[in-house]
């Protein structure tokens, strides 16, 4: 229910922002095909026993070679949007890898986690684990795609902490991602990336540039009030104001025209989820389905938070869709295919 409560929400909004040009509507039309498929999707792998994952190395490393492939042919092959290579074109419909990676990245890491679990304490498995994340970040970052980049890495560290790593090295991990923050702002971070950071920082430095879109989504969601505008209603939506609705910045738009309520929605429909993945984990049989839940998890909340702290102003704007909500026919399919995991793992279990 509460991913279907997400979705409902996300094709309403993809309707209102069609307006009154029905050629708009190809957005919305376009989303719905993608939740058939991702049923679909969910429907065939709920019914694949997940134990041959758990039970296979071999299908595991098919698995990470596959999404490794995948997102190098992309930099060669892909269409660039907004700056990034990170899509292949199929007709009118493009597909992103890296949405697929997630996923394909919990699994993996869950079953190695799980297989090394009585001496997970031993460094050599962080820093194993750690290239194999790096395997498939780094080439996310030659898109360059920090958001998703930032993603991966942030389910890493969540399922490395459920695995029951010491303090000791989590701390030695939270050191050395301040050196490589501070590596990255003099040695990789490009001039895009460092004016949104700035604008973060200094927001009336540039109010038509970098802060432009932080500002929008501000306006956009304070004068939703209560109850919104009204769907089609939302001035800033509606008129062009608020850049990247559809994906980016879908949380303020919905914020102008649904108000309060339509964000309470959201965030009830999200907590239901968390809560359901918490106990599914708490529950589990298992550390291959305790790490997976944890993993599938990660990815909801981190990709959530960092949607909304992004539409608030809290963080830069780093291109980050919120979960089944925004528009993104890959988003889409590779939730459905997480999900379905878990159901096998409900099923088979």
């Amino acid at each position: 229910m509460p991913i279907a409560a997400l979705l409902l929400v996300g094709v309403a909004m993809l309707y209102s922002l069609a307006g009154s040009n029905t050629q708009n509507l190809s957005w919305m039309y376009r989303q719905l095909v993608w939740v058939v498929i991702g049923a679909g999707v969910m429907l065939f792998t709920a019914l694949i026993d997940y134990r041959a994952f758990r039970a296979s190395a071999a299908l595991v490393w098919f698995l990470y070679i596959g999404i490794w492939l995948l997102l190098a042919l992309v930099l060669v092959f892909g269409k660039t949007i907004s700056g990034n290579k990170a899509w292949f074109a199929i007709g009118p419909f493009t597909l992103q890898p890296v949405e697929f990676a997630k996923i394909a990245l919990v699994l993996i890491l869950a079953r190695y986690f799980s297989e090394k679990n009585l001496e997970i304490w031993r460094m050599k498995h962080i820093v194993i684990s750690c290239l194999i994340t790096m395997g498939i970040t780094g080439l996310v970052l030659l898109q360059p795609d920090m958001g998703s980049a930032l993603l991966l890495a942030t389910v890493w560290f969540c399922m490395l902490l459920a695995s029951g790593v010491r303090v000791k090295h989590v701390l030695a991990l939270g050191f050395i991602f301040c050196i490589l923050v501070v590596a990255g702002w003099f040695w990789f971070f490009t001039e895009n990336q460092k004016s949104r950071i700035s604008a973060l920082v200094f927001p009336t430095k540039d109010p038509l540039g970098a802060a432009y879109s932080q500002r929008q989504a501000l306006i956009a969601l304070g004068s939703g009030g209560l109850f919104g505008k009204g769907l089609g209603k939302g001035t800033q939506t509606q008129l062009g104001f608020l850049p990247a609705p559809r994906t980016d910045f879908i949380f303020s738009a919905i914020g102008e025209e649904l108000g309060f309520v339509g964000i309470a929605i959201i965030s009830i429909c999200f907590g239901v989820l968390f809560w359901r993945l918490g106990w599914f984990a708490l529950a589990a049989e298992n550390n291959f389905v305790r790490l997976y839940a944890v993993g599938l998890m990660g990815v909801l909340f981190a990709q959530a938070a960092v949607h909304i702290a992004m539409n608030l102003g809290l963080i830069p704007v780093i291109g980050v869709g919120l979960p089944f909500v925004s528009y993104g026919g890959s988003s889409i399919l590779a939730l459905f295919w997480g999900f379905g995991m878990m159901q096998s793992m409900r099923l088979h279990g």
